[in-house]
């Protein structure tokens, strides 16, 4: 199947339908804490509440929380080592995230904190207790203790696992203020979305190679400290826990996790893994396209698929601002009502339109598989130039949302596309806390890719534009971007191009077939040496 204007617009007023503004439920993270221990009381459960665990999807709870990025340093490093991207190197690099994955989650249930995600080298969590807008330093303090204690815990775990191999620095980034949860998955796998420039700017103060734990200029100033200046002036300054202007570990609060335990919890991380390398380890199998047939739940390390394939990020650009002003405004049931319809279709064009599979929603970025292929190999022109009409798909998918939707006409949309060898299982805990993992140099790159582009440009990476067809490559510049490029666009080019190559082919057809294949190549030589093939 392709796509098709018709059948995109019927999704989007679908789901328009499904969740219409005037039913969607706005709440302070307060009210739902306080409702829902109130049922815990009543039914004499002593667990404290997950307020933010299975938000209906047609609810949004406005969260005054802080948010915590925490970046394993020494990660892409490994994946630079992985240069050959060979099985065993991608094992490895598993092995590396499953570790400090399943270490980090024992720090969170510790502190009680909201894990939102994993997402390759980089975990996302959020303090939300004590609750209430006075609660806010304590809030930044707990986050501090929180950082303070997943850098030891990273630090101690990495030492205690196969002989220190997988020691890594932490570079965390902490922001505080409200923002917007909503729940972006289905049934039993919840995907919390935290909306909103608290998260976003915490990610960008992680972002970088040098450790330590980096503050916003808010959360500076809720500890009643001078503010650092700009982004990058922030970007610069490693907070130190004992001199930063706030009381000393000893004292910022009960929970503090003490030395004695987060050696016990790294030595049982370290025993744990040493049992599954030893006994299960990562084992690959190839999954036979087309992709959407993955099934996330029945993904184990000893059942892990590794093959060829194209990954795709597309990034609502604005998005962050857009969610700012409705908070601003108080239009928090439209912004719901047009995130769940823009995120439907996205992923719908990716599933249905395309067979690829989406691994997840990151903020307001979509991550998503596509290959094409048999049982035994990836064709990797054909993934290529599949990726690119699914991804030129997405952009008219876009732009009819920015026509039918209300208030988003100013939003873009940026797309990373590239190839590779890349694994895709489940890491950390087992159960609930376990989490679906694709990581690659081609994942990172692609992500890497869509950062550096505008809200209506493409980027196609390296390895992809040298194994993608000469008409597909005629779609980019010389930087490896398009601008514009939608399905009508790629479509009528990729034809044309198409019908080139076969008329200059077609009086081969007279001759033997050797003499057609040496034709054809001569065709094909002829367009390249006539300036098309610009990034071959």
């Amino acid at each position: 199947m392709s796509w098709s204007a018709t059948r995109s617009e019927a999704r989007i007023r679908k789901s328009l339908q499904t969740v219409p503004k005037n039913i969607v439920q706005v709440q302070s993270f307060d009210d739902r804490y306080s409702q829902l221990k109130a049922r815990a009381l009543a039914s004499s459960d002593s667990r404290d509440p997950k307020p933010l665990v299975q938000i209906p999807q047609s609810n949004a709870i406005i969260v005054d929380g802080v948010h915590v990025y925490v970046q394993l340093t020494e990660y892409h490093s490994v994946l630079q080592d992985a240069q050959r991207q060979t099985e065993a190197r991608h094992r490895r690099a598993l092995e590396f995230l499953h570790t400090h994955y399943s270490a980090c989650d024992l720090i969170i249930r510790e502190y009680d904190a909201q894990r939102v995600d994993f997402h390759g080298p980089r975990l996302h969590a959020v303090i939300v207790t004590p609750p209430g807008p006075a609660n806010e330093r304590r809030r930044v303090e707990r986050a501090l203790e929180f950082a303070q204690a997943i850098a030891r815990m990273v630090e101690a775990t990495g030492e205690a696992v196969l002989n220190g191999e997988f020691k890594t620095g932490t570079r965390i980034g902490i922001d505080t203020g409200r923002s917007i949860a909503v729940n972006s998955g289905r049934g039993a796998e919840p995907e919390p979305l935290f909306l909103g420039s608290p998260a976003n700017y915490a990610a960008k103060l992680a972002d970088g190679t040098e450790p330590g734990i980096y503050l916003s200029d808010r959360a500076r100033q809720v500890l009643g400290m001078l503010a650092a200046g700009s982004l990058f002036d922030q970007r610069r300054q490693v907070y130190n826990l004992r001199h930063g202007g706030v009381s000393t570990p000893s004292t910022l609060g009960s929970s503090y996790i003490t030395d004695a335990r987060i050696k016990s919890l790294s030595a049982d991380v370290g025993r744990d893994l040493e049992v599954l390398f030893r006994e299960a380890n990562f084992i690959f199998h190839r999954h036979t396209p087309p992709l959407r047939t993955i099934e996330y739940e029945r993904l184990s390390p000893a059942n892990s698929i590794h093959m060829p394939l194209v990954s795709i990020f597309a990034d609502i650009d604005g998005f962050t601002k857009y969610v700012d002003y409705c908070l601003a405004t108080n239009q928090i049931p439209e912004l719901v009502s047009n995130l769940h319809a823009i995120r439907l279709e996205l992923a719908a064009v990716l599933k249905h339109d395309f067979d690829g599979r989406k691994v997840r929603f990151i903020g307001d970025c979509l991550h998503g598989l596509v290959a094409e292929g048999t049982a035994y190999e990836t064709d990797e022109r054909e993934t290529v130039r599949r990726s690119v009409i699914c991804t030129a798909a997405m952009r008219s998918s876009f732009n009819l949302c920015r026509k039918i939707l209300p208030g988003i006409a100013n939003l873009g949309i940026a797309i990373g596309i590239e190839l590779g060898p890349t694994p895709i299982t489940r890491l950390g805990i087992r159960g609930e806390f376990s989490v679906r993992c694709a990581t690659s140099k081609a994942v990172s790159d692609s992500e890497e890719l869509q950062a550096g582009c505008e809200g209506d440009q493409t980027a196609l990476g390296s390895r992809a534009l040298a194994a993608a067809p000469l008409a597909v490559q005629r779609l980019f510049d010389a930087t490896g971007r398009a601008k514009g490029l939608d399905y009508a666009d790629a479509s009528e080019r990729l034809s044309l191009d198409s019908s080139r190559v076969a008329a200059l082919a077609a009086p081969a057809a007279i001759g033997t077939s050797a003499g057609w294949t040496t034709r054809a190549a001569a065709s094909e030589s002829a367009i390249q040496n006539s300036g098309g093939n610009r990034h071959a």
